[in-house]
């Protein structure tokens, strides 16, 4: 079986000043899908609520995609703070 190390095992040793810009840009995407996914959830209600289902439809796995990913850079980005602080 073959180990594929961790984020936290390939970052350990990375310098300091570029883990917080791994940290930065990871919150950066992070809030970017955040308000991706609040857009289209918004849209979504906005067709449902008027009732064209075409685009409910259309909407709900760019939606739904928008909504993993958001919460994917979010563990990202706790695994890498974790990870500078024990840097420290």
């Amino acid at each position: 079986m073959d180990h594929h190390p961790t984020l936290a095992e390939q970052v350990k040793h990375i310098d300091a000043a570029l883990l917080d810009d791994l940290v930065q840009r990871t919150i950066d995407l992070d809030n970017a899908y955040r308000a991706i996914a609040e857009k289209a959830g918004q849209l979504y209600m906005k067709a449902d609520e008027a009732g064209v289902e075409a685009l409910t439809e259309l909407l709900d796995k760019p939606m739904r995609n928008a909504s993993d990913n958001q919460q994917t850079f979010s563990s990202v980005v706790a695994e890498l703070r974790t990870q500078a602080l024990r840097n420290r």
